[in-house]
């Protein structure tokens, strides 16, 4: 410890709370999978919601831009969480929340309706271990 209460590593000078850190594979792998896919999918919501609606007919016209910007902040908050904030997973949840109801107004199957808490629910587990490790 250097007299700032830092930490010398090497070249790298970081606070003594940032020491340490280490996200599983399969963190890893999901968040790098959440911020490559939900961009890609937004693209899709704006410049191919089309596609969508041949699938969704009856669709409100809001809902198609409205799950798009779910995409895109969800890509926000798995970048948050690489960073490690906690906030990340609570926007992450928040998203989740606003696209169930949007799924159930569109009238989804049951199934379809399920698959983001259900994401929610995996984030939480592979986040479980380094939990107490996010600021």
């Amino acid at each position: 410890m250097n007299g700032r209460g830092m930490a010398e590593t090497g070249d790298k000078i970081t606070p003594p709370e940032k020491e340490g850190r280490r996200r599983g594979g399969c963190l890893t792998a999901y968040l790098i999978m959440i911020m490559a896919v939900n961009p890609l999918v937004a693209l899709l919501y704006f410049f191919d919601g089309s596609l969508i609606r041949e699938g969704l007919p009856d669709a409100p016209g809001w809902s198609i831009p409205v799950l798009g910007i779910l995409c895109l902040f969800n890509a926000g908050f798995a970048v948050a969480l690489w960073l490690w904030k906690k906030w990340g997973f609570w926007g992450f949840a928040g998203t989740a929340a606003v696209a169930f109801v949007v799924n159930i107004v569109l009238g989804l199957p049951l199934v379809q309706v399920l698959l983001g808490p259900v994401g929610v629910i995996i984030l939480y587990a592979v986040l479980r271990p380094v939990w107490d490790e996010l600021d």
